[in-house]
């Protein structure tokens, strides 16, 4: 049984770190030889496999975050319907703008109409060129822009228009009109995101030294330096969707985040830290109201969430093809896995830094929408990363027990066992069509390292009876092969290399102007008749 769950630490000392001492592995005439320092150097070098002390020695108390649990009340509101988008923006019957709106509805369908002439399509003529379409597509809009300058005028003659008011009325068809929505929808979503992280940053900037007070001239410093790349960063979102004609430069200045930024605020975040000290909750433990994170954990996990919308086709408001923001996912997942590769056996590296990875990971996996990824026609790649991260897991525990991390003693007395608790529930619930099997042997890690395992409510999927399955099993099975990171990520990385192949930012621009909603390529493609998977089939990137 795994042992009891003893006090957690809430004291800075506490919590700092202390090297362990390395044992001597020689004795008498052999250490008299070699001398004391050299010894203990040997000793150090053959006990240590993963982190020698000098890595973490005299370093200062480990930086903590506090996150707080996910709220149901989160999800969607399910009646925010492209319904209830559209009569927002509907024009009034008879209006300028609605006379507007149905000439370039008529307009459309013309164009679509010249660029797809029947004979061609019986023919199979399917080669235009660039020039052939503006042709088209000007000859064909004329008539309908001297309808709709003759409505400007009426409206202007009657008097119920100035000539500046008709003038910057603009029709749009209702395909227009509904990609609009959905890229003001996607810019509010994307500045949201950001937004949640310049909170965060900015809370990290404020409580990182442990500050009680301060004064305000330092305070609004502090926030406007943390904030600062948050606020570049929202512009260039704008930019992203002001690019390829998704949307007008006024549309998206006009669009603000709606969350709020609850950081600054004085009053408000007194009244938090004062219902902290009532509740003398310890930073470092899980309570009903969140968890610990360490602050290099919570960066990365940030880090691994800016790279998924790197490779997010939705974010940037394009369709490549069906699997390609899934195809992102396992690109971030794979180089995730190489970055640990690389750390995890350099003995100067600290095991904290190592152990964020696998952190940030974990957090990622029980907080992220995982859709994309398990809807990806790649079952059998995602299945052996999820395999190979059960080895970076184990091998992790063990990090952590050679070097003291893991126990009521350490600095992370509840974050260890809610990682093993997180990993757990993603492994046995969210990827349980992947038939994974050797979920027991993170169980029998974490009992054989001291890993304190106590179900959580508000981790579901994992509870006592859960448990009690898995070491059941660890009784009745040995441990088999195939759990040593040394002989088999070598092999996993054969056929995972990682990359950036899928990040969108990386992509050439005359290639991501061809899938991007509203630019002129991607118009005068769909108007041939193209659809997207046609277009995927012949892309240079895919």
């Amino acid at each position: 049984m795994p042992p009891k769950r003893k006090a957690p630490l809430a004291t800075a000392d506490a919590n700092a770190i202390v090297a362990p001492a390395a044992k001597k592995v020689t004795k008498g005439k052999d250490m008299a030889r070699v001398g004391p320092s050299a010894a203990a150097a040997a000793a150090a070098a053959k006990k240590y496999k993963y982190s020698d002390p000098s890595s973490f020695a005299n370093q200062g108390p480990v930086e903590c975050a506090f996150l707080m649990w996910p709220s149901r009340d989160d999800e969607d509101d399910e009646s925010d319907t492209d319904e209830d988008d559209d009569e927002e923006d509907k024009a009034v019957p008879g209006s300028l703008l609605d006379i507007l709106n149905g000439l370039a509805n008529e307009k459309a369908k013309a164009v679509h109409e010249a660029l797809n002439p029947p004979h061609e399509r019986a023919e199979g003529c399917r080669s235009i060129s660039v020039e052939e379409i503006r042709r088209r597509v000007d000859e064909t809009s004329k008539p309908f822009q001297e309808k709709m300058d003759e409505a400007r005028q009426k409206f202007v003659t009657a008097g119920t228009m100035t000539a500046e008011e008709a003038k910057v009325t603009v029709g749009q068809d209702d395909e227009t009109r509904k990609r609009k929505r959905k890229a003001k929808k996607g810019l509010q979503k994307a500045l949201n995101k950001v937004q949640e992280e310049r909170n965060k940053a900015v809370r990290l900037a404020l409580d990182h030294d442990g500050t009680n007070t301060m004064a305000v001239e330092e305070e609004q410093r502090r926030i406007a330096e943390a904030s600062k790349p948050f606020e570049e960063k929202m512009e260039k979102v704008r930019g992203t969707f002001v690019f390829g004609e998704m949307l007008t430069e006024e549309e998206a200045k006009a669009i603000l985040p709606n969350i709020g930024d609850n950081v600054g605020d004085g009053d408000g975040e007194k009244k938090d830290k004062d219902a902290e000290k009532e509740d003398s909750v310890p930073p470092r433990v899980v309570t009903d109201k969140g968890f610990p994170v360490t602050k290099a954990g919570l960066e990365k996990f940030f880090e691994i969430n800016q790279e998924i919308d790197k490779r997010d086709q939705d974010a940037h408001d394009m369709y490549i093809y069906n699997d390609f923001s899934g195809y992102g996912v396992i690109e971030v997942l794979e180089n995730t896995l190489a970055e640990f590769n690389k750390l995890i056996f350099k003995k100067e590296v600290s095991p904290l830094k190592k152990w964020a990875i696998v952190e940030a990971l974990t957090t990622y996996l029980e907080m992220g929408d995982h859709m994309v990824l398990m809807m990806s026609d790649n079952s059998e790649g995602i299945g052996e990363i999820f395999d190979m991260m059960g080895v970076m897991f184990i091998t992790a525990l063990e990090m952590l027990h050679e070097s003291g991390l893991i126990g009521p003693i350490s600095p992370l007395p509840d974050n260890v066992g809610l990682m093993t608790l997180f990993f757990l529930d993603f492994m046995t619930n969210t990827a349980t069509d992947f038939d994974i099997e050797w979920t027991h042997e993170i169980v029998r890690s974490a009992d054989m390292y001291g890993v304190v395992l106590s179900p959580l409510k508000q981790v579901e999927g994992v509870d006592q009876e859960t448990l009690d399955d898995l070491r059941e099993r660890c009784e009745d099975e040995k441990r088999g092969k195939g759990f040593a990171w040394k002989t088999e990520y070598p092999k996993f990385k054969r056929s995972h290399p990682g990359g950036h192949h899928y990040d969108i930012n990386k992509m050439p621009q005359k290639e991501k102007a061809r899938y991007t909603f509203g630019t002129k390529e991607y118009k005068a493609d769909m108007m041939m008749g193209d659809d997207s998977d046609e277009m995927s089939g012949d892309s240079d990137y895919d």
